[in-house]
């Protein structure tokens, strides 16, 4: 069973202060989720944004990081990490990074992006292998696809296609926009989100075995307020505990008490 789970600095310079204004979501942003398994406690994951330099180029970085609690890892351990640079002006992605270590299994590769040759080098770090790729120039990574689409405004009923690698394939990713529907969080009061339900299945994002929905807020933000997931043992929630860093919007001055119902 792979666990999906992914559900992100300081700026360097004028020029990528500049490039910061227009990014759907705000650099420094810091988003803690709570992970329950048939309505138990068990992880948490956190996720960050910022910005970078690397051989004189300012990216923008996303990291998620995500852990099970110490008590529970002699039953199923997970400590996994997703990052990836982007590029501030297309928001698609320069490089990728996966190193998850879930239970007894353990991944790690790293996925170079090249639009102007059309290709992806995926490179294999556990098996020493590389793999080219074709991709078409909406391809993304499955991190980088989930921030991209922090700056689409889906529509009740609308559904939506796009192309994502992952297990060194590209598989075309169906996005069903549901209802409106209030979910109630632990520091926030009831926040409408758009139910969402993802047709697609690779290592990384989406359970393999079972159904995943999730909700996005309605606003400016667009946050994945909760997650749920049928998995062959069960139920696995994911919820927005906290929201952090930059910002003066909703998300950090209407924090209070709420429900946190699984």
């Amino acid at each position: 069973m792979k666990i999906f789970f992914v559900i992100l600095g300081v700026l360097s310079g004028w020029c990528a202060a500049a490039h910061a204004a227009s990014l759907p979501f705000p650099l420094n942003e810091r988003l803690d989720y709570r992970i329950s398994w048939n309505g138990i406690l068990v992880a948490w994951s956190v996720a960050t944004t910022g910005m970078v330099e690397e051989n004189g180029t300012n990216y923008v970085t996303v990291r998620v990081e995500t852990q099970t609690y110490p008590v529970f890892d002699v039953f199923y351990k997970v400590n996994d990490l997703h990052e990836c640079l982007l590029d501030p002006e297309t928001l698609r992605p320069v490089r990728f990074t996966k190193n998850m270590r879930e239970g007894r299994s353990h991944y790690h590769d790293v996925t170079t992006f090249d639009y102007t040759a059309g290709t992806a080098r995926f490179e294999n770090l556990e098996a020493g292998t590389v793999t080219n790729v074709p991709i078409s120039a909406d391809t993304r990574d499955y991190l980088s696809f989930m921030y991209f689409m922090r700056s689409r405004e889906l529509s009740p009923g609308t559904t939506t296609t796009h192309h994502v690698l992952a297990d060194e394939k590209v598989y075309e990713v169906l996005v069903h926009a549901q209802e409106i529907e209030n979910i109630g969080l632990s520091k926030y009061p009831d926040v409408p989100s758009l139910r969402i339900e993802p047709e697609a299945a690779f290592n990384g994002l989406f359970v393999r075995d079972g159904k995943a929905s999730l909700w996005v807020s309605r606003d400016l933000r667009r946050l994945m307020t909760c997650l749920k997931a049928r998995v062959p043992f069960g139920r696995v929630t994911a919820k927005l505990y906290d929201v952090s860093g930059a910002g003066d919007d909703f998300w950090i001055r209407e924090k209070e008490g709420g429900r946190d119902e699984n």
